[in-house]
């Protein structure tokens, strides 16, 4: 339909401009002596429009002529994108793949126009490293250093590379670089997490992973054992000081406080440098908040606290989650070193006949020994053996 009223339109025009042509009598004269050339205005109009528009096709010509070697050079250029995007693709394929030498290859192609050269100088450098070819890895990365749109990119490879040839310093010196450059994101929180692992910087390894942990970035898991590790570790190195150990427990979050992996070897550590009610407080309030069987048996390792108070404590407690074997154990420990031998055989006789342990086992022996009932402390070695052995 289109095509019907384009072709109207061309018969309309062309009707009008031959009626306007019929009624123009007009001439031209072109005088160049001693010639003069006399035409028709209708003839010169068109002669005008046949030559502008002839001159208007030379100079197009001439331009696309005068055009022609940028536009090879431009199409070349073009070409060379193409190829260096696919070997690209193909070298990032490669490497996930697990064909590191052909990744390399590909890379090496990819390197042919600017945009490619760093990324792909980054895959060939990580190929690299798996082969572990250091050599060509380290002319990788500084290929792509040459690229300044690359910068975090190399930081984090060469960060991540080294964690996993245990460099750690150098490791974070690269990652505390981009963070100040704003560049803190998980991946990078994480690579310098395991950095401060390997080189044993413990505060910043609890100030890291609670960064983690609230992106939700690690395994609940994973990140209680670490936080354990670390703070046992900066537990050991203030052996003996109470007051390095106070600062260092109120240090903790309120939720890290509550964890008994954490409570357990803080009352210890107290215990050991004589601070025997900042032990029983850790304790106690620990044990308030909920049963923890390491906490349990810290608590009756605790001498310094009054028998009393101790033994009141456990009670409630027993009361409140009921027959818990460490806590019956802990229970009848206590009253074995107080000398309430009755209570203390009462409640380790239950605690065997209702759930048997190597542990209790041996605190009923340790008991019978200590009363010079040689046969029935070798009664129970011989059932703890037996548990033992399976």
């Amino acid at each position: 339909m289109r095509w019907v009223v384009w072709l109207l339109l061309a018969f309309g025009a062309a009707v009008g401009l031959a009626l306007l042509m019929r009624f123009n009598y007009g001439n031209v004269a072109i005088l160049w002596p001693p010639y003069r050339i006399e035409i028709s205005a209708n003839l010169a109009i068109a002669l005008l429009g046949a030559g502008f528009l002839l001159l208007h096709l030379l100079l197009l010509a001439a331009g696309k002529a005068l055009s022609l070697p940028q536009r090879v050079r431009d199409y070349r250029a073009r070409r060379r994108a193409e190829h260096a995007g696919a070997a690209l693709r193909d070298s990032v394929l490669a490497f996930f793949e697990g064909r590191l030498g052909r990744a390399e290859k590909f890379a090496r192609t990819a390197q042919a126009t600017p945009a490619t050269a760093g990324p792909a100088a980054l895959i060939a450098a990580r190929s690299a490293h798996r082969m572990q070819e250091q050599g060509r890895r380290d002319k990788w990365l500084q290929d792509a250093g040459a690229d300044p749109g690359a910068a975090n990119a190399l930081l984090m490879t060469q960060a991540e590379l080294a964690v996993e040839e245990q460099r750690p310093l150098e490791a974070i010196e690269i990652i505390e670089r981009m963070h100040a450059r704003g560049a803190r994101h998980i991946v990078s929180l994480r690579t310098a997490l395991r950095a401060y692992e390997q080189a044993e910087r413990w505060p910043d390894v609890l100030h890291t992973l609670r960064l983690l942990e609230k992106r939700d970035a690690l395994h609940p898991t994973a990140g209680q054992r670490l936080r354990v590790k670390a703070y046992g570790a900066m537990l050991a190195s203030r052996s003996g000081d109470a007051a390095s150990i106070r600062e260092l427990w109120r240090g903790l979050r309120a939720d890290e406080r509550r964890a008994s992996e954490l409570a357990a070897p803080t009352v210890r550590a107290f215990a050991a440098a004589g601070a025997v009610d900042d032990a029983r407080k850790v304790a106690e309030q620990s044990l308030d908040a909920a049963f923890s069987a390491p906490v349990i048996m810290a608590y009756g390792e605790l001498t310094g606290v009054p028998l009393r108070d101790r033994l009141e404590r456990i009670e409630g407690w027993r009361n409140r989650y009921g027959d818990e074997p460490e806590l019956v154990l802990t229970l009848g420990r206590v009253c074995a070193a107080e000398k309430l031998w009755g209570k203390a055989e009462e409640s380790l006789q239950r605690l065997v006949r209702h759930q048997p342990s190597v542990a209790a086992h041996a605190a009923l022996a340790d008991l019978y020994e200590t009363l010079g009932r040689a046969d029935d402390a070798a009664l129970q070695y011989r059932l703890a053996a037996r548990l033992a052995a399976g």
